[in-house]
């Protein structure tokens, strides 16, 4: 019986690339997926409700997608640890009823460790995803999420390690991978998939949901110019400063 999969990622790794093809080995990717206005990432709908109210609870006012540190993680383990996880089991219980299903949501590098506490080991995988940090400084900031260099890099890595700390921590195998592998050398890449976890992929299945030309980088040097445009001109929006700064303006005008 083909075991479960938990995707653990940053943010632009080709991630939605890899559920599709999960979703076409027949894993449930959920009864309603979100949606971007330009793709669909394959995020289960009831699963990022779920770990946006965790981080709301275990982690008020933390800007995860421009904030990344070790102890945020740690700190919402403990601040759920009295929460009533009801809600999480009847959810888990919904998926094992579509077994074998797969998540994937980027806020689960923050709530891992709370679902832990409901999910069996045996009975779960996991695929740990990175991308190649140029190609991820040139995604994030023509998506408008202005980045320097530095903290694409940090921040990345940050959530990269701490993924792989939970599993090792915990005894968890994995297979880690990124889009670099699966566009630059897909016959290969496919074929880890296959033996990690009981699939029968192929290159017809790639070539049905990804949209990108195969055997290069998804970005060339185009793109890159294109970024580091966007970049100058929102220089002073870098790294979450403009999301700081409106927040701050905020608590000002409040009487």
């Amino acid at each position: 019986m083909k075991k479960n999969v938990i995707v653990l990622t940053h943010g632009w790794t080709g991630s939605s690339v890899f559920s599709a093809l999960f979703g076409r080995a027949g894993y449930w990717l959920g009864s309603e997926t979100m949606r971007k206005p330009d793709y669909d990432t394959h995020e289960n709908a009831d699963l990022v409700g779920l770990n946006r109210r965790l981080l709301e609870t275990g982690l008020p006012g933390v800007d995860h997608e421009h904030r990344f540190a070790f102890e945020d993680v740690h700190a919402l383990d403990r601040a759920t640890r009295e929460l009533d996880l009801a809600p999480h089991a009847d959810f888990l219980a919904r998926c094992h009823a579509n077994a074998p299903w797969l998540w994937k949501d980027p806020r689960l590098t923050w709530t891992i460790r709370v679902w832990a506490r409901l999910l069996d080991p045996a009975t779960t995988a996991y695929l740990v995803l990175t991308r190649d940090d140029r190609q991820a400084w040139i995604s994030a900031n023509t998506r408008r999420h202005i980045q320097s260099m530095a903290y694409t890099r940090a921040y990345n890595h940050g959530i990269t390690q701490s993924n792989l700390d939970f599993l090792h921590g915990a005894g968890l195998p994995c297979l880690k991978t990124s889009f670099e592998d699966l566009l630059l050398a897909p016959d290969q890449t496919l074929a880890r998939l296959n033996g990690a976890f009981d699939l029968a992929l192929t290159m017809s299945d790639l070539t049905q949901v990804c949209r990108e030309p195969l055997h290069r980088k998804s970005r060339g040097v185009g793109d890159l110019v294109k970024a580091a445009l966007i970049y100058a001109k929102n220089y002073h929006e870098r790294d979450g400063r403009g999301r700081r700064d409106a927040a701050t303006k905020r608590l000002m005008l409040q009487p």
